[in-house]
C-alpha cells in the first residue's frame, strides 16, 4: 500500500521504489546488521537545497543515500518487514514536508532517524507492544561502551545466532543496537534521534547488551 499521494515527483518514488525493492529481497533472505555506504558528490545540504530550489533529483538522491538506514532501524524496531517498508516510506514523505524548515547546519541522518523512530513508538503504542523492559526503571547513569557485541565474535555462525537473538529484546533496545553498530552513531546523535539524554542513551544500550549476552548464555 503507497503512503504517497499522485502529485509526489517521479524520481523519488522511483528512487524509493527501487531502494525498498532491493532492500526487501536482502532482508527476506539474510537480514544482516551491515550496510554499504554510497558516497555520493553533494553533501546532504547541498542536496537540501536544491530540492528547495526545485530540483527533482535532490530528493531522489537523499532517499537512494538514507533508505537503507532508515529501513534498517524500523525493522530492528518492528521485526516485520511490511511495517518496516510502511514506516520507511512514511519516514521519507514526513521529511519531504520538513525539509523547508530544518537547519542545514546539522546532520541530516539523526533527524531523519527521528522522524523514523518517533513513528515506530506510535506504531508501538497503537499495538500495546513494550518499548524497554516494564521492570526496569532507566536512570540517567553514564554506562560504558564496551564494544560491539556482533564484532566480538569471530564465529559466523555465532554471529548469526546473535543477530537472531536481538529479535528477543524489546523494540527500543534492538534499536539502540542498531544506531549505534550498524548506523554508527555517536551518542550524541543516538539522543537527538532519540529524543533521549544522552546518559539515557547510554543505559539503554548497556541494558540492551546484558539482556543479549542472556539470551546467548541461555540458548
Amino acid at each position: 500500500m503507497s503512503l504517497f499521494v499522485a502529485n509526489r515527483k517521479p524520481s523519488f518514488l522511483q528512487a524509493l521504489a527501487s531502494s525498498l525493492g532491493t532492500l526487501r529481497g536482502q532482508w527476506q533472505s539474510t537480514p544482516a546488521l551491515t550496510i554499504d555506504a554510497v558516497p555520493l558528490a553533494d553533501s546532504d545540504a547541498e542536496l537540501v537545497k536544491n530540492h528547495l530550489a526545485g530540483d527533482p533529483r535532490a530528493f531522489a538522491e537523499l532517499v537512494k543515500r538514507y533508505t537503507r538506514a532508515i529501513y534498517n532501524v524500523t525493522y530492528r524496531f518492528t521485526a516485520d518487514a511490511q511495517e518496516a517498508e510502511n514506516l520507511t516510506q512514511e519516514t521519507f514523505l514526513r521529511a519531504w514536508n520538513a525539509l523547508p524548515h530544518i537547519a542545514l547546519d546539522k546532520p541530516l541522518k539523526p533527524y531523519l532517524v527521528k522522524i523514523a523512530v518517533n513513528l515506530c513508538r506510535d506504531w508501538a503504542e497503537k499495538k500495546n507492544i513494550a518499548q524497554v523492559d516494564s521492570l526496569e526503571a532507566v536512570q540517567d547513569e553514564p554506562m560504558s561502551d564496551d564494544g560491539d557485541p556482533l564484532r566480538t565474535v569471530s564465529d559466523e555462525e555465532l554471529r548469526e545466532r546473535v543477530r537472531a537473538k536481538l529479535n528477543g529484546l524489546p523494540p527500543l533496545y534492538r534499536t539502540v543496537i542498531t544506531l549505534r553498530y550498524n548506523e554508527e552513531l555517536s551518542y550524541e546523535e543516538m539522543a537527538t534521534a532519540l529524543d533521549l539524554p544522552v546518559n539515557t542513551v547510554r543505559t539503554h544500550l548497556h541494558r540492551a547488551k546484558a539482556r543479549l549476552r542472556e539470551l546467548l548464555e541461555t540458548d
